[in-house]
């Protein structure tokens, strides 16, 4: 399990880089009148009933005592506020919205950040080398990028749901198994990128509607961790999982810089760490039950297929070759690895 106090490099590393930008155009401080309240919506893909919306319920309550009301977090879970993509361009625009996303998705908005490697096929080898990742200056140094070029900061990226692996009509053992077959991703270049290079065809798919294009066979195969899976009952539609653990995804959420910028200095202090604390809260909760979720899976009528994972790296290791050169030697020698 991850601990408390690893927090406290990142934390520091957000809000130094934010007070800073602050203070290129004046006091972020002064933006927000004492004695106000300050009303943040919150958007997340995920049911009411999960452990990103639980975790976000307990982060706006802290948000709201640590700030004396000052600051309050309306969270709205299902999607109801659009796609990630959309609340993200939101943020971005200068709307007082909190978005769930991943680094691929952000990366999109200032491709210099190169915070999409982090969502690239087999990076690491467990959550804690990605939470020490998280903690280090090379994703300080993204975050910065992202922050100048995007116009979006992120709060906290560190609410890992574990490794995705794939739900389909067949079990996909070999790389090879999945030729042809059509996998639902999000409408993300790393994603597509990776499962062209599986063999696999990448079918674009809205998360709420996965379960449907699952029963109605408009794609055969769907990928996501396996919480996630048991708690959108797509176990229903399609009843083989293989376990390729092709993905340990940096999720979490952002704000837009204009947004965030209006704040007072400690409610920017009080975000940071509570979205942070979120994510280890998040990630600890998704870590114990993963055992008791695969159980739930069998017993739904789920097949479980451990997948040839030498295979499929040997297959998505030119993924990486794109990057800039000792790009990935830096994240992986800042995961610890």
């Amino acid at each position: 399990m991850i601990k408390r106090k690893i927090l406290a490099a990142s934390v520091a590393a957000v809000v130094g880089l934010a007070l800073a930008g602050c203070s290129a155009g004046g006091d972020g401080g002064d933006s927000s009148e004492a004695g106000s309240t300050t009303t943040i919506s919150v958007s997340h893909v995920e049911s009411s009933s999960s452990i990103t919306h639980k975790t976000l319920e307990a982060v706006a309550d802290r948000v709201k005592e640590r700030s004396g009301g000052s600051l309050e977090l309306e969270i709205y879970p299902d999607g109801q506020l659009g796609t990630s993509a959309d609340t993200l361009q939101q943020s971005a625009s200068g709307e007082p919205l909190i978005g769930y996303t991943d680094a691929a998705e952000l990366s999109a908005l200032a491709p210099s950040s190169n915070l999409d490697v982090l969502a690239g096929p087999f990076l690491f080898e467990n959550t804690d080398q990605a939470q020490t990742f998280h903690e280090s200056d090379v994703f300080a140094e993204m975050n910065d990028a992202l922050a100048e070029e995007g116009g979006v900061r992120v709060l906290a990226l560190n609410y890992f749901l574990g490794t995705r692996n794939i739900l389909g009509k067949d079990a996909y053992p070999e790389p090879a198994d999945l030729g042809g077959v059509k996998l639902r991703v999000p409408p993300i270049d790393s994603f597509t990128r990776t499962t062209e290079l599986l063999g696999a065809v990448p079918t674009t798919v809205d998360y709420t509607e996965v379960y449907s294009a699952l029963q109605q066979g408009v794609v055969d195969a769907a990928e996501n961790d396996i919480n996630s899976m048991l708690d959108q009952k797509w176990g229903e539609a399609a009843n083989q999982l293989t376990m390729t653990h092709h993905f340990q995804l940096f999720l979490g959420f952002a704000i837009g810089t204009a947004a965030f910028d209006a704040l007072t200095e400690e409610q920017q202090q009080i975000l940071v760490e509570e979205f942070a604390q979120g994510g280890v809260d998040s990630t600890a909760e998704n870590a114990s039950i993963e055992s008791d979720t695969l159980q739930a899976l069998e017993d739904a009528g789920v097949t479980i297929t451990e997948a040839n994972l030498k295979a499929y790296r040997e297959t998505t290791k030119s993924y990486y070759d794109g990057y800039p050169e000792g790009l990935l030697d830096s994240v992986r020698s800042a995961a610890g690895m």
